[in-house]
């Protein structure tokens, strides 16, 4: 079949460099330093140990947005960001899932009961001004889910 949408290259969605993640970040490593070197000044041990508390606190956010938060996926056309959704469905719809996803017609797909944890994976991108969406159909066979169509790409 073909490659998974995970491993899929679709020109119509690219990685940005998120800039207001890294200014955020770095306002809080500021944060966080001020908030170590006036705990020094405090005078009473809980304050200064919450001072450092919310010294340490504020670093940990400030790495974790340089760090994971630092690349967005993004639409091209309208720069819109990218979300990914993994929707689990019954076996039992699984052809009717199928026979939607290839007929491009995305609309019934929605009449389908969603489950928790199911053996049909429908993996979906859509921008978040829902003007582009990718669509592909996984079915879990052991160990791992694999592709049952193409993936469809649909710009409203």
């Amino acid at each position: 079949m073909t490659n998974n949408i995970q491993n899929t290259e679709i020109e119509l969605i690219e990685k940005k460099f998120n800039i207001a993640s890294l200014l955020l970040g770095i306002v809080f490593i500021g944060l966080g330093v001020f908030a170590f070197i006036y705990s020094r000044s405090i005078d009473g041990n809980m304050l200064s140990s919450l001072m450092i508390f919310i010294g340490i606190a504020l670093i940990g956010i400030a790495l974790f947005l340089l760090i994971a938060r630092r690349n967005n996926t993004v639409y091209k056309k309208t720069n819109s960001p990218v979300i990914t959704r993994q929707l689990y469905y019954d076996t039992a719809d699984f052809y009717n899932i199928k026979s939607a996803v290839e007929n491009n017609d995305f609309k019934s797909i929605e009449k389908f009961k969603r489950v928790d944890e199911g053996n049909v994976q429908l993996y979906v991108l859509h921008s978040k001004d829902k003007k582009f969406a990718a669509l592909q159909l996984l079915k879990y066979e052991p160990f791992d889910f694999i592709p049952q169509t193409e993936v469809k790409i649909h710009e409203f």
